[in-house]
C-alpha cells in the first residue's frame, strides 16, 4: 500500500463510516501511526481539507493503536484452535467465541 491507495481508503471507508455513525469529522480525533504512508503530504492535506483533527504522534512511538494488539491475540488463538474454521462464516464465528472468552470447541 501506498500513500495515494491509503488516501483512497480514507475517502471510501473513513468519511462513509462517520456518515453511518452520524458524526462529523469535527466530532472526532483520528489516529494513525507514523507509516510513511500515513504522514505523506498526499494524505495529510486531504485529512487538514476534511477538516479531521488528528492525533499527532512523536516519530518512532510505540504502537498505541490496541486493535493491532487485540488482532495479534486473535490470530495467536486461531492457530491453536480446532477445528479450524473451513469459511469466513466459520471464521466469524470462532473469532467471535474466542472473543467472548468462550475457548474451545
Amino acid at each position: 500500500m501506498d500513500a495515494k491507495m491509503y488516501r483512497h481508503i480514507l475517502e471510501d471507508s473513513l468519511l462513509g463510516t462517520l456518515h453511518d455513525h452520524r458524526l462529523g469529522p469535527s466530532t472526532i480525533i483520528f489516529q494513525h501511526d507514523n507509516d510513511p504512508k500515513h504522514t505523506a503530504r498526499l494524505g495529510q492535506e486531504w485529512l487538514e481539507h476534511q477538516n479531521l483533527l488528528v492525533l499527532p504522534l512523536p516519530p518512532s512511538s510505540p504502537d498505541l493503536n490496541i486493535i493491532a494488539n487485540v488482532w495479534a491475540e486473535i490470530k495467536k488463538r486461531l492457530e491453536t484452535y480446532r477445528p479450524r474454521p473451513r469459511n469466513t462464516e466459520e471464521l466469524w464465528r470462532v473469532v467471535q467465541k474466542l472473543c467472548e472468552g468462550k475457548e474451545g470447541s
